[in-house]
Formats: structure tokens, C-alpha cells, sequence
């Protein structure tokens, strides 16, 4: 019998891809975005886990999202996540996680967390608490 899966989704730009290159994805240097310092390890941590499902929920629009997968495919990171999804507006991460059944949102802004509600939790993102992360999540 098989355990059930702990579905955690990352927002992407201030959260994976580091925010001073957030707009960087926009240009044609897009290929240089890089990751959030330690953000790597942890995503390789929580994969180690069997139970734990990885997935991307990120604002997008057509041509950005698929400048994102390059990105993510440059790093060796989209073999990692069970689905990416991109919305075209943050309101929307909400009933994207909920009909996912995620049980950890992770965004770097307060003002998208704010359309989840209490049946999943939600962590506010902030690069300086990177070390503390993986407790975060899993505690």
C-alpha cells in the first residue's frame, strides 16, 4: 500500500529563478537567469522522498512560460517537478494548488498567498531564510 503524496509547489521568479533576474526572462540574455542560492539543493533534498510531489505554479504568459522550461532544462531542474504550470494571472495559484491537492505553496508575494485558503499551507518566500526552508516545509 502506497503512502499519500505530499504535493509541494514552488512559484518560480523570487523564488527558484533569483529575483534580480526576475525581468531578465524578458530580454534576449534570458538564458543567463540565475537560481536562487541554495534553492537547487533543496529541491534536490525534498525529491529524495518518494512521497514528496514537486510541481511549479507560476504567472506566465505563452512565450515566457516556455523561455521558464528552457531555463528550468538548462539547470537539469524540470526532470524534478511532476507538472509546471503556468497561469496568466497570480489570483489563479489558488485554485490551480487546490484542484493539485498541494499542501505547500511556496511564493515570494504576500499578496498572491493571500487568495489561499487555510487547507494549504502557504510560505512566504524570502532568500535570506533560504537555511530554514526544508524545516518550513517539512517540519
Amino acid at each position: 500500500m502506497s503512502k499519500q503524496l505530499f504535493t509541494i509547489a514552488f512559484d518560480l521568479g523570487g523564488v527558484i529563478f533569483a529575483p534580480s533576474n526576475d525581468t531578465n526572462i524578458f530580454t534576449k540574455n534570458y538564458l543567463e537567469t540565475e537560481l536562487i542560492p541554495g534553492i537547487y539543493d533543496i529541491i534536490l533534498e525534498l525529491n529524495k522522498n518518494e512521497n514528496n510531489k514537486l510541481i511549479i505554479i507560476s504567472k506566465a504568459y505563452p512565450n515566457n512560460a516556455k523561455k521558464s522550461r528552457e531555463i528550468l532544462n538548462i539547470y537539469g531542474l524540470d526532470k524534478y517537478f511532476n507538472s509546471i504550470i503556468f497561469c496568466e494571472k497570480n489570483e489563479s495559484k489558488a485554485a490551480i494548488a487546490k484542484a493539485m491537492n498541494v499542501d505547500v505553496m511556496i511564493d515570494d508575494k504576500e499578496s498572491v498567498l493571500e487568495f489561499f485558503d487555510k487547507s494549504i499551507k502557504t510560505i512566504l518566500f524570502k532568500q535570506s531564510e533560504i537555511n530554514s526552508l526544508l524545516r518550513k516545509i517539512i517540519p
